[in-house]
């Protein structure tokens, strides 16, 4: 019970687009298709997941499709996703979060052009 009031990362399963939300102060959504992620960096996940990189991984690779325009993040999914941990040279502001996530990753100039012509 605890971990309701501490921050968090709620979300809702089906979305059009991803909408994780940062909650630290001990909100709550009554819905009942709503989770939530608890743990460590969460407003560095919380960006992410957001990312119109990470949605494009998320719904091609781990989603199952079917949802036409739409997301079905299951937490047995999302936990699988391979996000690395943070690095000093991450800024939670970035505007350009997929440039960071595309570094992060070790994309090649080829697989970034594909993947940004995806997204």
């Amino acid at each position: 019970m605890d971990e309701f009031f501490q921050p968090k990362i709620m979300y809702s399963e089906i979305v059009q687009t991803p909408r994780f939300y940062l909650d630290s102060k001990g909100e709550f959504i009554g819905e009942a298709s709503s989770f939530i992620l608890t743990g460590e960096y969460l407003d560095y996940l919380e960006h992410w997941l957001n990312s119109d990189i990470i949605a494009w991984i998320f719904k091609t690779f781990y989603a199952g499709g079917g949802l036409g325009k739409g997301y079905r993040y299951k937490r047995e999914f999302l936990e699988q996703l391979p996000i690395p941990y943070p690095t000093s040279d991450f800024d939670v502001n970035s505007e350009n979060i997929n440039r960071f996530i595309i570094n992060s990753y070790g994309f090649t100039e080829e697989e970034a052009n594909y993947i940004l012509s995806k997204i």
